[in-house]
């Protein structure tokens, strides 16, 4: 017989995040990141929202799943909200607004972290910005 073929953890854990498992109605079911157009936080639970309009509620932390969204198109905007960068259509420094017309808040400190991120930059319109960046 031959041996089974071993993986580093570092192989393992450098693999690029495309789906989460949720648990829906008893059963575990995976879905793919880029349906998801932001999370909420439900204090101990993180509520879903994605492109089709369906939610979902899991019984995990929004700290949980901004660890495990680290490194793809979410950014941490406020204490409870986890937004998918691509469903963005403009930013101000105080909210968000998403290609659904939902408007979310932006924190003073994330706020200034994501004005200083390059990527996020094109995103934030002139108008009407009422604090100052220090």
């Amino acid at each position: 017989m031959s041996q089974p073929q071993l993986f580093s953890l570092s192989q393992i854990e450098e693999t690029p995040v495309h789906h989460l498992c949720i648990h829906l109605c008893g059963m575990v079911r995976t879905i793919d990141i880029s349906t998801i157009m932001y999370l909420q936080s439900e204090i101990n639970y993180t509520r879903f929202f994605a492109k089709d309009g369906k939610t979902y509620l899991e019984a995990k932390t929004l700290k949980h799943f901004d660890k495990v969204l680290e490194d793809t198109e979410f950014i941490r905007i406020h204490k409870s909200y986890l937004v998918n960068r691509n469903c963005i259509v403009s930013m101000t420094s105080d909210f968000v607004l998403l290609k659904n017309g939902v408007q979310l808040p932006v924190s003073r400190r994330k706020g200034r972290a994501l004005k200083r991120n390059l990527t996020v930059t094109p995103l934030f319109t002139k108008l009407r910005e009422r604090r100052n960046w220090y």
